[in-house]
């Protein structure tokens, strides 16, 4: 124990990061991303292309980006841990410990005067790092302070990454929500999490055989922060009045499964951030909505990513609110502030949504659905091993509705819907775990683990893996790169389909709708976009 303790206070330099970090190592990554043909799901195949850079895939396109192009790159260099040594040789890891001082912590959300400064503390917090860098993680001028990463296997099946930014596609815009749109639009997303949370990724994720995945270590640690930018599909002709958007930060991106290459716009819409705050009795996370704010001034394009307004907090379900402003919200709070293009764009009885959100539903409802149901890995079904809708179908009750508006902490499963009810009511009691893992908050991981343990999803890049790389060398490896040496205790410290009528298009292609994955009550021929 004391040879464990006195490790605590080493540095250790691992050269395989990309940016060094300081007494942890990480998992290995490539120098330089490997491209191969692969088929439309990861199997072997031709007619795609994925690119590695590490264990698991960037993405999977039908048409490659030129080399020397716009690029992503899956940021999974996720920390190993505290490294447990005996011997003077690394044996192990210990999960990092809760983060117990932050800039939000000097905030209380309980307290209404000190939730605009809490949002300003999640968004300077987030923003310091990316927004200089357009979010590119793993760019090596980054201050060292704050490391991001991605959640792997995102990269195949109804909703793939694409190859230019990763972004995945959401629930589109539709102009019947949306005041300022004249047409529907299709709306894409990425999210990242913090080093503590870029740490619980890599455990469920500890070998690269997604098979193997392991969703009973999918617990977050106290201070993971999760952030989410979401972009609007771009067309100037389909603005109604005054552009709120015109000046937002843009991307280039590409349909995944478009032979042709062509890139389309999409401009900065929305930005979540989920924080896991022990304050937060109800939930254990703290959920915050923002949106861009055109009226804000900025110094430069590159500031762009500041204007942002914050839309309210979450962090709990007000499961006693069953209809609006009956009673008051007391776990949801709403800023009086929102920029008028998107006032009033709330979820079900006046909880935290941002434009982009189904109205039925709110951030942290959708969130409490995270699960999965180990029993049916493996057999290649989607739903069935989610165990639940991310909301409630239109044929539920108000009472059974309620169900997704409970308050239950990260560890405890939302439970299975059973078909008898038309997936309305719950098993009595909620299945406990295993086999239903619950995945604390984390939609990302579980359709991840949906695409690859569920549907048997494989993974392109294992036979791209250097040897020594491989999971039983992993351990020799970092034996070998680490640098222990005493140090002082005060000084240790990418089938997405372009947005209009995509729907359409996967009925006649035969792929399942977003009813049956459980993303949207109602689908009909004629509606364009379906989706949380």
């Amino acid at each position: 124990m004391k040879e464990h303790q006195g490790l605590k206070k080493t540095v250790l330099g691992a050269t395989f990061c990309g940016v060094a970090l300081l007494w942890t190592g990480c998992r290995p990554t490539f120098d330089e991303p490997v491209r191969d043909t692969t088929g439309e799901g990861g199997e072997p195949g031709a007619g795609y292309t994925v690119q590695c850079s590490g264990w698991f895939p960037d993405w999977i396109a039908r048409s490659a980006p030129p080399e020397g192009e716009q690029s992503f790159q899956l940021a999974q260099g996720y920390p190993l841990g505290i490294p447990v040594a005996e011997g003077g040789e690394i044996t192990g890891w210990e999960p990092f410990e809760a983060t117990t001082s932050a800039s939000w912590l000097n905030h209380d959300f309980r307290q209404e005067a000190q939730r605009l400064d809490y949002l300003e503390a999640l968004k300077q917090y987030v923003l310091e790092d990316l927004a200089p860098y357009d979010f590119v993680p793993q760019n090596e001028a980054l201050s060292g302070k704050t490391h991001w990463y991605h959640v792997p296997m995102m990269t195949s099946g109804f909703f793939p990454r694409e190859p230019r930014h990763g972004l995945t596609e959401e629930r589109g815009l539709r102009a019947s929500e949306q005041s300022w749109l004249s047409a529907d639009a299709g709306a894409y997303g990425i999210g990242l999490y913090n080093k503590l949370g870029g740490y619980t990724v890599g455990q469920v994720f500890r070998h690269p055989d997604p098979m193997q995945a392991e969703p009973g270590k999918g617990q977050f640690i106290d201070g993971t922060v999760v952030v989410k930018v979401l972009f609007a599909e771009y067309d100037p002709s389909s603005i109604v009045g005054p552009d709120p958007l015109l000046h937002s930060p843009a991307w280039q991106i590409q349909a995944p499964d478009d032979s042709s290459g062509d890139t389309f716009e999409v401009r900065l819409l929305q930005m979540d951030v989920a924080v896991k705050d022990p304050r937060s009795a109800e939930t254990g996370w703290v959920f915050a909505t923002y949106v861009y704010d055109e009226s804000l001034p900025a110094a430069s394009p590159g500031d762009r990513w500041y204007n942002l307004t914050p839309i309210g907090l979450a962090w709990g379900n007000d499961p006693d609110v069953t209809s609006n402003g009956d009673p008051d919200l007391d776990e949801n709070w709403i800023n009086p502030s929102v920029p008028s293009p998107f006032a009033g764009m709330t979820g079900k009885h006046g909880r935290l949504n941002g434009p982009v959100d189904n109205p039925e539903s709110s951030c942290i409802s959708c969130h409490s659905t995270a699960q999965v149901n180990e029993e049916l890995a493996g057999t290649g079904v989607f739903m069935p091993y989610k165990g639940a809708g991310f909301i409630p179908g239109s044929s539920c009750s108000e009472q059974e509705k309620m169900n997704w508006f409970r308050n239950i902490q990260g560890s405890e499963p939302f439970g299975i819907t059973t078909q008898n009810t038309g997936f309305c009511g719950l098993t009595n009691p909620p299945r406990p775990t295993p086999p239903v893992y619950p995945l604390d908050y984390s939609l990302q991981l579980q359709l991840a683990l949906a695409l690859s343990k569920g549907l048997g999803h494989p993974n392109p890049c294992l036979g791209t893996i250097p040897s020594e790389h491989l999971p039983e060398n992993n351990r020799l490896l970092i034996q070998r790169q680490v640098t222990l040496g005493a140090m002082p205790a005060n000084q240790l410290e990418k089938r997405s389909t372009r947005g209009k009528g995509s729907s359409v298009r996967r009925l006649e292609s035969g792929l399942p709708s977003w009813e049956q994955l459980g993303m949207y009550a109602e689908l009909k021929k004629g509606d364009k976009e379906e989706g949380r």
